[in-house]
């Protein structure tokens, strides 16, 4: 194709599609650091003071209960760490995502103090409404996705316009010199920026894609053969409201088999750094999981299944033992956030996001400076 359509389509695709994709580039770098700062915002939820001996499982869900006795607790994660909260999930009414995911109470172990409620949560949901739909329901995800497809025709339309330069001085290619002024100086710091940040736009469209539409991500997962689980509601041990050693008075998971579950999780498992028990299971069975002292990254999670009638392990799923395509299926949102490449990865993909809003005023300046010389 002739270089002066490439540069037609990379021109009039990124004035079309721009805007968006700086508001989706400014949201993306505010994402990839949310856990970082709800942590520094919310100290005094994560973190406790290390006082005397620390409660067990079963005193925290014992107190928890005696403050609240009609709360439906649904889970509870500790940690390795002594100066960590503990959490415990309950029920809640809500719909959608949030009736799934429950309300979460952070605990000091050590007193079974409540915590203060993690702030900020909301404002991170917003931040994300906007960069995977513009808040915009359904059409502003479709605008969304369009605009990721549009980011992929850029980058190829942007190596096809400056494949002359290229093929002329390659390593010079990716450099650009503050001497130059005008629209010389805005069209090599474009294209040079532009070089360095391909890989990066890459990784973010694809995993955007995966993320963002059902179509793109069964493709991906039948061809790399993964199965796809499908999500099912959370349920509660219910039986007869007769008291026995595993269900109390409501029929719900007691306390004591609590502690019996955790017991024996930590008599096979010593390296974890957090673990989290779902109060449900069937015919005695019941599911851990949890995160090694140095995992992969933090969606790395390991899944275990004890049958407490006989104290065994049943299955047992360590995330870096699976085969290599599911890890990277399951590493998706850690990929697209750059932290899959641990901190450096993180803070590199942060600064690409950030470039998205460069890339977008040059270009609309050197639009007008063009149109501007035309006229």
């Amino acid at each position: 194709m002739h270089k002066k359509i490439w540069f037609k389509i990379h021109l009039y695709l990124g004035l079309t599609a721009g805007i968006i994709l700086m508001v989706m580039g400014i949201t993306g770098a505010m994402i990839s650091f949310q856990k970082e700062i709800l942590w520094l915002v919310n100290k005094d939820s994560y973190i406790v003071k290390v006082s005397g001996q620390m409660q067990t499982e079963q005193q925290i869900i014992d107190n928890f209960r005696l403050k609240f006795p009609k709360a439906n607790i649904r889970g509870l994660t500790v940690k390795n760490d002594p100066t960590s909260s503990a959490v415990v999930n309950i029920a809640s009414n809500k719909k959608g995502k949030a009736g799934r995911r429950g309300i979460n109470y952070y605990i000091n172990p050590y007193t079974s103090e409540i915590l203060p409620n993690v702030e900020g949560q909301k404002v991170f949901k917003f931040i994300e409404m906007i960069h995977r739909g513009l808040v915009a329901g359904e059409v502003g995800k479709q605008i969304v996705g369009a605009c990721t497809l549009a980011l992929l025709i850029l980058m190829l339309s942007g190596v096809f316009v400056y494949l002359p330069r290229l093929k002329r001085a390659f390593f010079k290619s990716f450099t650009f010199k503050f001497k130059q002024k005008g629209r010389s100086f805005l069209s090599t710091m474009h294209s040079s920026l532009g070089m360095w940040v391909i890989p990066f736009y890459l990784v973010s469209s694809f995993t955007g894609l995966f993320l963002s539409y059902h179509w793109f991500s069964d493709i991906v997962y039948n061809v790399s053969g993964v199965e796809k689980k499908v999500r099912q509601k959370p349920t509660v041990i219910k039986t007869k409201r007769t008291e026995n050693k595993n269900t109390n008075k409501k029929g719900e998971l007691s306390s004591q088999r609590v502690q019996e579950i955790f017991n024996l999780f930590k008599e096979n498992i010593t390296d974890y750094s957090s673990v989290s028990l779902k109060f449900e299971g069937k015919k005695g069975i019941y599911n851990l999981t949890y995160i090694k002292k140095e995992p992969m990254h933090y969606r790395a999670r390991n899944e275990i299944s004890l049958d407490m009638e006989n104290n065994t392990i049943v299955k047992h799923e360590e995330f870096s033992k699976k085969p290599l395509e599911e890890i990277l299926i399951k590493s998706v949102i850690p990929i697209h956030t750059g932290e899959y490449f641990g901190r450096t990865g993180q803070i590199l993909m942060l600064i690409a996001s950030l470039l998205m809003s460069l890339f977008t005023i040059t270009g609309f300046m050197m639009y007008f400076q063009r149109r501007k010389k035309k006229y």
